[in-house]
């Protein structure tokens, strides 16, 4: 299952401009690696978003994208609902 996050933890967590993945979500302790792979990003949209962010390698609800877009930021190589084989 993927983590969850509102944009409300963005907001309050990054600066306007930065370029946020699974990574940086990680480095800043908002979500945790598990057995050594980065976690899958879920963004909902509770919240409010005055800060441009690029986000990459992530999925977003309609509601999220449509905030993080308004705010002037993008998301990038939108990770999908597909389920990767094993």
């Amino acid at each position: 299952k993927p983590e969850i996050l509102n944009l409300d933890v963005f907001e309050k967590n990054f600066q306007s401009g930065e370029f946020i993945n699974p990574r940086t979500i990680v480095k800043k302790g908002l979500a945790e690696a598990k057995g050594g792979k980065m976690p899958r990003i879920k963004i909902l949209g509770t919240g409010e978003l005055s800060k441009k962010f690029s986000f990459s390698e992530v999925s977003a609800s309609g509601s999220a994208r449509a905030k993080i877009e308004k705010a002037g930021g993008s998301i990038q190589f939108e990770i999908s609902k597909v389920k990767s084989q094993k």
